[in-house]
């Protein structure tokens, strides 16, 4: 495993190996301000434990971070550094990037990266980061091709991994930062000022139903605002939500047809 310090605007030290289980596992070891990045990832995860496919040619980096003040100071944490890492893409001229809540990194329509953030001990947070570089993760998963892409697909200059690592180091020292300033309510500002265009959505709820609405965005508890076919608002809470899907305005006029003509769900 390679070694350097100093990285960074904020002195990081990098730790690099060619490969690894999880780099959140390894990072769970380390002090604040120190990072893990990894070439391959064998058992890299999303939320949920979802599989997270970490192959050859991306970038996967794990920084542990100071978090003193209890959980509630950072509570929305994850939505600040998806603020400064969408302005890290937006630096390398990425068409399209944004934050598909509550932490996909995309361009336009398709997933360049996700994050994940846990505890690592009490007063530290570890904030894991992959991002498809030059690697192509729909080899492994063929169901990821329609709905992925990387940054070869859409630049024609890309910095080194080694470059790229210390620019997503630096977001992440800037987040945090942020974090203490504002909290939670300046990264909801930030977010939904880039929320302008309503996205349809089928959010799939930790009891099995699903809601249909337009996102339009967080209130300032991190909850969602979403809107009706009538343009009524409405708040879902974010920890009831499993998981947010993207679909078509068609989907989306077409499943509330269903459901005005089948209110009940029989036939």
């Amino acid at each position: 495993m390679r070694f350097t310090s100093g990285v960074g605007e904020a002195g990081w030290r990098l730790y690099h190996c060619a490969a690894a289980v999880s780099t959140n596992d390894l990072a769970r070891e380390l002090p604040a301000w120190c990072a893990v990045r990894a070439d391959v990832q064998t058992g890299g995860r999303g939320r949920f434990g979802r599989v997270f496919v970490s192959d050859s040619g991306g970038l996967w980096i794990s920084a542990v971070l100071p978090a003193e003040g209890g959980p509630e100071k950072w509570a929305g944490f994850s939505l600040m550094v998806g603020v400064h890492l969408v302005m890290m893409l937006e630096a390398l001229q990425i068409p399209g990037t944004r934050l598909r809540w509550p932490n996909d990194l995309m361009s336009g329509q398709k997933k360049l990266g996700g994050l994940l953030i846990e505890q690592s001990a009490r007063d530290m947070l570890i904030v894991g980061f992959g991002l498809n570089v030059r690697n192509a993760p729909w080899d492994q998963e063929p169901d990821l091709e329609p709905i992925a892409t990387s940054l070869a697909m859409l630049a024609n200059h890309i910095p080194s991994p080694d470059v790229l690592a210390v620019r997503i180091l630096d977001a992440l020292a800037d987040a945090h930062r942020a974090m203490l300033a504002g909290g939670m309510e300046s990264a909801i500002d930030a977010l939904n000022r880039r929320w302008i265009d309503p996205v349809a959505v089928d959010l799939l709820l930790s009891d099995g139903d699903h809601v249909l609405g337009r996102f339009m965005g967080l209130d300032q508890r991190g909850n969602l605002r979403l809107s009706d076919e009538f343009n009524h608002s409405f708040i879902v809470e974010h920890q009831r939500i499993e998981k947010l899907v993207e679909i078509s305005c068609a989907s989306l006029i077409h499943q509330n047809t269903i459901n005005h003509k089948n209110p009940n769900g029989t036939q």
